[in-house]
């Protein structure tokens, strides 16, 4: 009987006992807070593209509705201030300086989950990454979760049984991803990505309806939640690193193709100096944008006193200098 036993335990997945990082009030945890100085930058547009409130119950309507996504731009908002994707959909975000691969994790991506006694109302989404805009890579996402018995769309999951999906932490706590564990590809520069999707898990197993992780297994998490707030509700993404805040990028790569922006720290006049200008954009450190122009010469003077990152738009190619305002 004991050798039955242990060749049954053998012959389940891998990936049915598998833990990983543990909840953000847990040791261990590779949760970040919203607060958290390793933030160097927010997203800063978004377009969001809702699925059904319910896949299966297409005629119930959309997903979204009253849940704009500018909710996603700029630092957390908390419950009130998301974007909410329905069965499916998807929210992509892009950002004033494009991020890039440095040691550890690259950004954060944020959602509204709680806890609900010992464990976690999560809804939980794919992330994806892309260095043009077209071509998206999904990090490799695995669950532990049973799918045997559909999770209810009120039920609870423990975040240590999920890996790699956004949505793994409750509010204001980020889910951190690390570009080295994409797969590399000749149309993915990890050094410049411009834009990050999130795409809702459909919950549901039923096969018809099912989602699956980079294992092939199906991923169980809340179903059906059939009204406008369904499905992941994205909160933000922060950035970690990016060209302006990384050796090797930033002001010495803007040198190199003589472009300049001066005076720095600037008070009431800020310069640019560049070939084929068309478009100067100026955010804040909480990745708002507060000015947009096609002029070289821009009045700051109303600027709030701070740091800006000021991205320049040459046509084929676009440039990052963060600034100081006084």
């Amino acid at each position: 009987m004991r050798k039955l036993l242990v060749l049954l335990m053998a012959m389940v997945p891998v990936a049915l006992w598998a833990q990983f990082a543990p909840a953000q009030d847990q040791p261990g945890t590779t949760a970040i807070h919203a607060d958290s100085t390793v933030f160097v930058g927010w997203a800063t547009g978004c377009v969001a593209e809702p699925g059904p409130m319910d896949i299966s119950n297409p005629s119930g309507g959309m997903a979204g509705a009253g849940w704009p996504a500018a909710n996603a731009i700029g630092a957390p908002q908390g419950t009130m201030g998301v974007t909410c994707l329905g069965d499916g959909g998807m929210a992509t975000v892009t950002f004033a300086s494009p991020i890039c691969n440095g040691e550890g994790p690259d950004f954060a991506v944020f959602e509204n989950g709680f806890k609900s006694g010992s464990q976690w109302f999560l809804e939980i989404g794919f992330c994806e990454v892309s260095s043009d805009g077209e071509h998206f890579f999904r990090f490799p996402a695995i669950t532990a979760v049973q799918y045997e018995t559909q999770i209810g769309g009120f039920a609870t999951m423990d975040p240590a049984q999920i890996h790699n999906f956004a949505g793994k932490y409750g509010a204001f706590y980020g889910t951190p991803f690390d570009l080295d564990e994409v797969p590399d590809d000749p149309l993915l520069d990890k050094n410049s990505i411009t834009h990050v999707r999130i795409v809702d898990v459909v919950g549901c197993i039923d096969p018809e309806y099912a989602t699956y992780d980079c294992q092939g297994h199906p991923i169980n998490d809340p179903w059906p939640t059939p009204f406008a707030s369904s499905g992941f509700d994205l909160d933000a993404v922060g950035v970690i690193h990016d060209q302006a805040h990384t050796p090797g990028f930033g002001v010495a790569e803007q040198e190199e193709v003589m472009i300049s922006v001066y005076p720095n720290p600037a008070h009431d006049k800020l310069f640019v100096n560049a070939e084929n200008v068309q478009r100067i954009d100026i955010y804040g450190v909480t990745g708002q944008m507060v000015m947009s122009t096609t002029d070289t010469e821009i009045n700051v003077s109303d600027l709030e006193p701070g740091m800006y990152f000021v991205r320049v738009n040459c046509g084929d190619n676009v440039y990052t200098e963060h600034v100081i305002i006084r």
